[in-house]
C-alpha cells in the first residue's frame, strides 16, 4: 500500500515502523497507533488504495486511511456486502494513489514488492 511515491508516503512508512496494530474486526480490518511519530502531510483521507478479486470473481478493496496525518486504519471492503476473512495477499493487489507521482493505477509487481 505504501509503494507508490505519494505526498506523505515516507512518513507513513516511518510511522509504521513504531506503530502498535490491532484488529478490530474479523475481516482483517487493522487499527494504527503511530506514538509520537511525525504527521504525513497527505492531501487525502485515503491516500492509497488496492483491489483485488476474491475466490469468487468479486472485488475486495482494501482502503489506508489517514486522520490529522497519522495512520488511523486499513479496512477491507467487498462489493458484495459479504464477509471476508483477512487481508488480501498484497501480491494480488492493484494499487491507486491518486496523488502518486505517476497518478493513476498501479499494479503490483516485483518492482514494488522490494
Amino acid at each position: 500500500m505504501l509503494e507508490p511515491r505519494f505526498p506523505g508516503r515516507d512518513e507513513l512508512r516511518a510511522q509504521l515502523a513504531v506503530a502498535t496494530v490491532r484488529d478490530f474486526d474479523d475481516d482483517g480490518c487493522l487499527e494504527f497507533d503511530c506514538g509520537a511519530a511525525a504527521p504525513a502531510p497527505v492531501r487525502w483521507t485515503i491516500p492509497t488504495e488496492g483491489e483485488c478479486l476474491d475466490a469468487d470473481g468479486l472485488p475486495v478493496h482494501v482502503f489506508l486511511f489517514v486522520v490529522n496525518g497519522f495512520m488511523k486504519t486499513l479496512e477491507v471492503h467487498t462489493v458484495s456486502g459479504s464477509t471476508h476473512s483477512g487481508l488480501p495477499d498484497a501480491r494480488r493487489l492493484t494499487l491507486f494513489a491518486p496523488y502518486s507521482e505517476d497518478a493513476g493505477v498501479w499494479t503490483t509487481s516485483e518492482r514494488f514488492l522490494k
